[in-house]
């Protein structure tokens, strides 16, 4: 039974997949965004693409910014098109090797929820 635990645990530490990513964080500049519903369209439809995990919008700065595993590659292209068929003008993209700590996951969002 050791020797089937001690197996399994270093599988675990040694498979590659989405599980171990680790997390990047996108800092997407847009201008046009003015108010609630239009911000949360946009992040409902980046939240649905594989790889991201959180989403938050900042009205005032123009700011939306994406917490998603490392597998996820934003284009300048591919945000300009995103933002412009929602009537939007894409500006910028930062990337950062890490999420801000203030960014929680959409299982923790969820979760929190629930605890009202």
């Amino acid at each position: 039974m050791l020797r089937f635990c001690l197996v399994a645990a270093a599988l675990l530490v040694l498979a590659p997949g989405p599980a171990f990513a680790r997390d990047v964080q996108y800092d997407i500049r847009v201008d046009g965004m003015t108010c609630p519903f239009c911000a949360a369209t946009s992040e409902r439809a980046l939240e649905r693409m594989e790889g991201v995990r959180s989403v938050s919008t900042d009205l005032r700065a123009g700011l939306i910014t994406v917490c998603a595993d490392e597998s996820v590659v934003f284009t300048d292209d591919q945000l300009s098109r995103f933002f412009l068929e929602r009537g939007f003008t894409y500006r910028s993209q930062t990337r950062r090797e890490t999420c801000a700590d203030g960014e929680r996951t959409r299982a923790e969002q969820d979760a929190g929820r629930g605890e009202r």
